[in-house]
């Protein structure tokens, strides 16, 4: 009997991580000591007032049942109070939030709720790559919304023909964007929102990273007039509080997009385990030290790492945000030799960045997922490449 696989998995993009992962298992059996910059996993462990209400929960028999779909009320409340505490932006907990099994989870099945087969997704170039896959899942036409450095990694949406915006039906944003570490400039949003509001677009804003920043805090998208009425914006407590193997976040926003969503998690998942939420809770609504500490950590880990690069002759873009850092190839070396390159001759591992998508070409993603000692280390054998 021929097993075969359907179209949609067949005619994915080709996997451009591939070689680097063979590679790397190349050098680990010859006992090689890596370095992994490859993955954005925070090494810090999750604070411990969160690991015990966790615990606590858990002993609950009540947190043992089906949890439901839309997550626990205090949950909801909670991620309201957030916003409105981080951003000064009111949400109805009953209404405009919505708990999601993780960020992953909740980007790859929006597009389920509003996509037609033939319609568009505008998704930005690089970026997360669940934007476009799951469009295409869904039987959507991702067009990839090119983001430049000269341009501040934002998309020109004056560029996008009219034809494609009239058959758009969502555009996303993310900022503090990965892989790239940009931040939304001033009025970009407002661009955003008159774009969305010219075509009757829905704007899904990715906030991943709103608390991995160095210098000024990001804005959330739904702080700007008029965003409420076209957009939903994702938020996830893996990176802020270290959670990521947890799976726990949220989206709130436009009530319509908001109960789309929960539509389609109603059909495919169960809900977020009950005691996870409360420990969410717990992050959510307890003192913020341990995040402002984190940060500390993270900009010392920055400096070490992009100041080095830099000193060794490294054209380095340095962050304001996230735990990212885009390292420019030298000159006619394709991202995928020179990330290669830095494995195989220095035991770094790197990810290239046009494995987000063609115009992360000319770039490699380290990331600060290391203690400042490793980047030191690995500073000192990139310095040594002769490139």
């Amino acid at each position: 009997m021929k097993i075969e696989l359907a179209n949609r998995i067949r005619e994915l993009p080709p996997y451009l991580f591939a070689r680097i992962d063979a590679l790397k298992n190349e050098e680990r059996k010859k006992g090689k000591d890596l370095i992994d910059l490859g993955i954005g996993d925070p090494d810090l462990p999750t604070p411990p007032h969160i690991v015990e209400a966790l615990t606590a929960a858990a002993h609950d028999p009540a947190t043992h049942r089906y949890p439901s779909y839309v997550g626990l009320e205090d949950f909801r409340k909670a991620a309201a109070t957030f916003m409105r505490t981080r951003f000064g932006v009111t949400v109805d907990p009953q209404k405009e939030v919505i708990c999601a099994i993780g960020l992953k989870e909740a980007i790859a099945h929006f597009p389920f709720a509003f996509v037609n087969p033939g319609d568009v997704v505008l998704c930005p170039d690089p970026g997360y790559p669940v934007y476009a896959t799951l469009t295409r899942f869904a039987g959507g036409e991702p067009y990839f919304m090119p983001l430049r450095r000269d341009n501040g990694f934002l998309p020109d949406l004056e560029a996008i023909p009219a034809e494609v915006a009239k058959r758009a039906k969502i555009i996303w944003i993310n900022y503090p964007n990965n892989p790239t570490a940009a931040l939304a400039a001033p009025g970009f949003y407002e661009k955003v929102v008159a774009f969305a509001q010219k075509h009757e677009i829905l704007v899904a804003s990715d906030l991943a990273y709103s608390e991995m920043y160095y210098e000024a805090p990001p804005r959330s998208f739904l702080e700007t007039p008029g965003a409420h009425e076209v957009g939903i914006e994702f938020h996830s407590l893996s990176k802020t509080y270290n959670m990521t193997g947890w799976r726990v976040g949220w989206a709130c926003g436009n009530p319509t997009a908001v109960a789309g969503l929960g539509q389609v998690k109603t059909n495919v998942d169960s809900g977020c385990f009950d005691a996870v939420q409360r420990a969410a809770i717990a992050a959510l609504l307890g003192d913020q030290a341990c995040v402002a500490r984190q940060r500390e950590i993270y900009r010392e880990r920055r400096d070490v790492l992009c100041g080095g690069l830099a000193k060794a002759g490294f054209d380095v873009l340095v962050p304001k945000a996230s735990f990212y850092t885009l390292v420019a190839n030298p000159k006619g070396v394709p991202s995928i030799d020179f990330a290669a390159r830095l494995l195989t001759e220095a035991g770094i591992v790197a990810t290239p960045a046009n494995g987000f998508g063609a115009s992360g070409e000319g770039f490699i993603r380290l990331t600060l997922c290391a203690d400042k000692a490793r980047l030191a280390e690995a500073v000192d054998r990139l310095a040594k490449l002769k490139l």
